[in-house]
């Protein structure tokens, strides 16, 4: 049982929950960089939690399938259309569990909300495991390399109870932000605030920021209004760094950790993101604008 790849967009990767336990020897967690999302997808489809997903880059992202298969989009809003071999079409959107038979093509087209949209199969996809994973680190060249036309995505059998299946066809939004509107992401402050200066602090949490198109699943790149200042001179000696941290290099420009970061950093944290903030970090297109808050 398998899709044959027709289009993949910008970029499409394997990702699963990710691999722990390896930072001591260099290698960050990686996985899905909304993990919400793509959990959502495995469990309306009755996947085991960690069952291989496809995370797919801004869109246009086309397959065709070779046998009976279930199947949902998530994270973002883009539209769904599934044409049968006999040219009868079905327009759904992400969120909708769709069911195919073999010769049906599936188009999942550009959103107007969101970055990363995720495609889960009933059974989850088979991939290549490296330390335990099948998720693809751009900044290790650890993984499955990405997706291209033309490739052949396997269904495995990574299913949770065979005897659930959801009631619900429909799944509610998670994510949605009006057109133009500022995303507000949460934070924990700290553990190297004291190193900016208390006017810094201030314009931190009271400025907007704007997301750079130098940004991937690495970090993503925030332009400053007011770039932060430091009040400590000196080097920081490099320390952990885990997802969500939130670097400031000398220029003053945060850069907001992603799934794929480094895991040591020389560069004062002066906040890490909250988990479910991560996950909307994720959904942030170039131009975006972000404002941060602390968390109660």
């Amino acid at each position: 049982m398998s899709f044959t790849v027709l289009s993949t967009g910008p970029q499409a990767l394997f990702q699963d929950r990710g691999r722990f336990g390896f930072a001591s020897v260099g290698v960050s967690s990686s996985g899905s960089f909304d993990r919400l999302s793509a959990a959502r997808a495995n469990h309306a489809l009755g996947n085991d939690p960690n069952a291989t997903v496809v995370e797919i880059l801004v869109g246009s992202f086309e397959f065709e399938a070779h046998s009976q298969a279930t199947i949902v989009f998530t994270g973002t809003d883009a539209a769904v259309t599934a044409q049968s071999s006999g040219g009868r079409s079905k327009n759904a959107t992400t969120n909708t569990i769709i069911d195919l038979e073999p010769g049906d093509r599936v188009c999942l087209d550009n959103a107007h909300y969101g970055m990363r949209a995720y495609l889960a199969v009933r059974g989850g996809f088979q991939a290549p495991e490296v330390l335990g994973s099948s998720a693809t680190d751009l900044l290790s060249s650890l993984g499955p390399a990405p997706i291209n036309v033309g490739d052949h995505l396997e269904i495995a059998s990574d299913i949770a109870d065979r005897q659930w299946w959801p009631r619900l066809r429909q799944l509610p939004t998670l994510w949605h932000r009006p057109e133009r509107a500022i995303e507000t992401l949460t934070v924990i402050r700290g553990p190297r605030d004291k190193w900016f200066t208390s006017e810094s602090l201030d314009s931190f949490f009271h400025q907007i920021f704007t997301v750079s198109n130098d940004s991937n699943r690495i970090g993503i790149r925030l332009e400053a209004e007011t770039p932060l200042s430091r009040r400590v001179e000196g080097e920081l000696k490099s320390e952990g760094m885990v997802r969500g941290s939130i670097q400031v290099p000398p220029g003053g420009h945060p850069v907001m950790f992603g799934p794929d970061h480094p895991v040591t950093g020389g560069y004062p944290v002066i906040a890490v993101l909250t988990a479910r903030s991560c996950d909307r970090s994720a959904q942030l297109l170039p131009s975006d604008r972000v404002r941060f808050k602390l968390q109660p």
